[in-house]
């Protein structure tokens, strides 16, 4: 029994318009047809636009998870960058504000160094350029150290300035320091005499004087001084050069049952400060220094 094979056509019943074939024969035509005349009249520039614009939408919806990506992504490196920036800034920042300190200082230390020399120039006596290295830790002292000692020529009893007056007086030598007593230590005594008038006294350190730390001391009660009055050495004790600038006068007090006034000074040097001072070479030799307790107050043993 032969069997039946099915048909490779359909039958009549169910064919419905053109081949396969045909229709791609016909659009392929027709494309080629289209491009043909766009190219030469340019007559699908405007279909173009139209669907461009109809679809223009979906090409944002489309686009959008990619620039949002992309800018977080600029985000975040923008704010890498802007921290790295802030960063380098504040070093900067520190950097600048050391060498603007540093700067300061040597300024300052330039504008002392110009006044010690002008004053070297002008002190008629031998003198040596010194720095202070160290300050006394005794809170009941006034005492600093220098780093020149008997090696540079540094001796017993030299007075030591800074360029705005006597700061104090050589009272320990080593080789290669000294101590200083400041004048405003209680137990230092520097003969002086008012500038303004030429009467003498005896400038001693107070620590209990308030306007300065330091006195004029034995001041008949009628006497002359005048607050604003520059106290200057004296010269007749043989260790201070005379005309040295020591204090100003700052307070005088006076009252009906005291037969002294009390006239506070404040010291013209920086006691408190300063970095380069002068050390001055007594006017008496070692030998006629005065005795060893007169020597620490500065006084002569024999006026």
């Amino acid at each position: 029994m032969a069997f039946q094979t099915l048909e490779r056509t359909p039958p009549p019943f169910f064919r419905q318009g053109p081949s396969a074939f045909t229709r791609l024969a016909f659009y392929a035509a027709l494309s080629l047809l289209l491009m043909a005349m766009d190219a030469r009249w340019h007559l699908v520039s405007p279909l173009r636009r139209v669907i461009a614009t109809v679809i223009e939408p979906a090409v944002q919806i489309a686009r959008a998870p990619g620039l949002a990506l992309g800018a977080m992504a600029g985000y975040f490196e923008s704010l890498r960058e802007a921290q790295q920036d802030a960063d380098a800034q504040r070093k900067a920042n520190v950097q600048l504000a050391l060498k603007a300190e540093l700067a300061s200082q040597l300024q300052s230390e330039n504008a002392s160094l110009r006044a010690l020399l002008k004053l070297k120039q002008s002190v008629p006596i031998h003198s040596i350029a010194a720095e202070i290295v160290a300050q006394a830790s005794d809170p009941f002292s006034r005492k600093l150290f220098i780093d020149r000692g008997s090696l540079a020529g540094v001796t017993l009893g030299s007075p030591v300035i800074d360029e705005t007056g006597l700061l104090g007086q050589v009272t320990q030598v080593d080789p290669i320091s000294s101590q200083v007593t400041l004048v405003t230590d209680r137990d230092s005594a520097v003969p002086v005499e008012v500038a303004r008038d030429g009467q003498r006294g005896i400038l001693a350190g107070d620590a209990d004087a308030t306007a300065g730390g330091m006195e004029l001391r034995w001041q008949a009660s009628d006497t002359d001084v005048r607050v604003g009055d520059i106290l200057v050495t004296s010269g007749l004790d043989g260790i201070y050069p005379a005309g040295l600038a020591v204090a100003r006068v700052t307070e005088v007090q006076r009252r009906p049952d005291a037969a002294f006034a009390r006239v506070l000074c404040a010291p013209l040097a920086h006691v408190n400060g300063g970095r380069h001072v002068l050390v001055l070479k007594p006017l008496a030799p070692l030998a006629m220094a005065p005795a060893p307790a007169a020597a620490k107050r500065g006084v002569p043993a024999h006026p």
